[in-house]
């Protein structure tokens, strides 16, 4: 098999940066301010017009009435408008807040990664459409192939269980990170698209650059990459093919 996928580069010593600007005003804050501005200039405006209009043609009471009721309507508005700020920001989580979430959870994201663990690691890939032959490969972090088969052709999701075992050498591969790379055909022998994915437990979550970052079988994804997440099983399933 040709094509053999190498690790991806790992982000090292990530840097925390969990920090709130609390001290930036809010849309909502800054429309009370221009308000109040505009309403200060409105009344000024009517004083000066109240002392100099003409005693024989009044000026009209009822439109600064309007006028007044249209500036408190605004007002409360914006009132209601920062309230609804408020609320939603004490209910938005901090991405470490957010990868709490993700502890313990097993996760399907972007990428080929598999942790072999206690004699087993798994896999997953999707294809676009149902497929005739599916070909497996499975090397390790320097590009050596240690296992190729066949896998399910069903379109949509399918999951690849590994024992360790290498048939070419006949030995266990020891426990450690490796990597999937799978080519699908149709029955006209065309290529079928597939997708690959690192799955596994999240075993802890970190922020870089405002990115959260979370450790997935020994290897780092983003969680903008998840696809999909699910309960740890309390019983570990056979070995799926």
């Amino acid at each position: 098999m040709d094509e053999l996928l190498n690790a991806a580069a790992q982000p090292t010593n990530p840097a925390l940066n969990n920090i709130r600007q609390e001290t930036n005003p809010s849309k909502a804050e800054v429309g009370q301010q221009k308000l109040s501005d505009d309403f200060d200039n409105f009344m000024l405006l009517l004083t000066t017009q109240l002392k100099n209009q003409d005693p024989t043609e009044p000026l009209d009471v009822n439109q600064f009435t309007n006028q007044l009721v249209a500036f408190t309507g605004v007002e409360q508005q914006l009132a209601t408008n920062a309230n609804l700020e408020k609320l939603i920001s004490m209910q938005e989580e901090s991405p470490i807040e957010k990868g709490l979430g993700y502890i313990g959870k097993v996760v399907d994201a972007e990428g080929n990664a598999g942790l072999l663990q206690n004699g087993r690691a798994s896999f997953a890939y999707s294809l676009d459409m149902p497929a005739e032959k599916v070909d497996v490969l499975i090397t390790d972090a320097s590009g050596r192939a240690v296992f190729s088969g066949n896998g399910t052709t069903f379109a949509g999701k399918n999951l690849v269980g590994w024992d360790g075992s290498n048939p070419y050498t006949g030995e266990t591969e020891p426990n450690g990170l490796y990597f999937i790379n799978v080519k699908a055909r149709n029955a006209l022998g065309e290529k079928v698209e597939t997708k690959t994915y690192t799955t596994g437990t999240v075993t802890a979550a970190e922020v870089e650059d405002g990115e959260l970052l979370l450790t997935v079988g020994g290897s780092i994804v983003k969680a903008s990459a998840v696809e999909a997440v699910r309960q740890k099983p309390e019983v570990a399933a056979g070995a799926e093919s």
